[in-house]
């Protein structure tokens, strides 16, 4: 294994994400203002939601075995991130259409390169639309629970690996893969863990640019500093990964949201 090129394919679509999604707040900042007076969503109302959508899943998971339903909300998903994205450039109309042409050519090329530039779109819309509607104080309390929540739920209960490849078993592959020894241009339904890929989970690549994007109410340069953060963050997640004993899942919010803070916190300082 090449672990350079691993690990700038890796840092290259993380940081695609990061940048790409604060271009957008910041276009929506200059073309809809208005967007500084979207509704706060308050932390118990998102904490709840968390735990239903956690709930939810798995019950879902035990109740159907079709991948269809599955794949439904990944097109959604697909589909509200993207338009976002758009938005920020054209009127809502043509964004919508441009979203459905991703999905699209999701369906119609069902390989890694295809479903990493769909879920790039998606991350980076609904990041942002997150990003403008949490406030500082309540990402900051999230990443610090999020962050624990991640080590019980991947060392502890397990039921955070459990959760994805239950849903990766059923078609619904809420990750970035980067090869390792396989190709961008294999199929996804022959991506599995520990086989020639590395994921890197959506959760984890979400909240620093959410973090991001809430500061850009403060300025540019906190948002860049607290993106620059983040992919210091993954690459040390990157190299804990790459120098286990044994290949297992590790939590990889923690390292992250520490060193995303870090940047927002130097940027204050600097």
């Amino acid at each position: 294994m090449n672990k350079t090129k691993v690990l700038v394919s890796e840092l290259t679509l993380f940081a695609i994400i990061q940048f790409l999604g604060i271009f957008v707040a910041s276009k929506f900042l200059i073309r809809r203002p208005e967007v500084l007076a979207t509704p706060q969503i308050s932390l118990t109302y998102f904490i709840m939601i968390f735990l239903m959508s956690v709930a939810f899943i798995f019950i879902a998971m035990r109740l159907f075995k079709n991948k269809h339903g599955f794949k439904l909300l990944f097109v959604f998903l697909i589909v509200i991130g993207s338009r976002t994205v758009f938005a920020a450039f054209m009127s809502e109309f043509y964004a919508s259409i441009i979203a459905l042409i991703i999905v699209a050519l999701w369906v119609a090329i069902p390989y890694v390169f295809m479903h990493n530039i769909a879920l790039i779109f998606a991350i980076s819309g609904i990041s942002t639309e997150l990003g403008f509607s949490l406030s500082l104080s309540t990402i900051l309390f999230l990443f610090g629970v999020l962050s624990i929540y991640d080590v019980i739920a991947v060392y502890k209960t397990k039921h955070m690996v459990k959760m994805f490849t239950g849903l990766m078993d059923r078609g619904l592959l809420l990750a970035l893969i980067v090869p390792i020894t396989k190709s961008w241009f294999s199929k996804v339904s022959e991506v599995k863990p520990k086989a020639g890929f590395m994921l890197l989970g959506t959760g984890d690549i979400a909240f620093p640019l959410i973090l991001a994007v809430s500061v850009l109410k403060i300025s540019l340069y906190s948002s860049i500093f607290v993106a620059g953060g983040s992919i210091i963050g993954a690459a040390l997640v990157f190299y804990l990964l790459i120098n286990q004993q044994s290949r297992r899942a590790i939590p990889a919010l923690p390292p992250i949201a520490l060193c995303s803070i870090a940047g927002f916190l130097l940027s204050l300082i600097i």
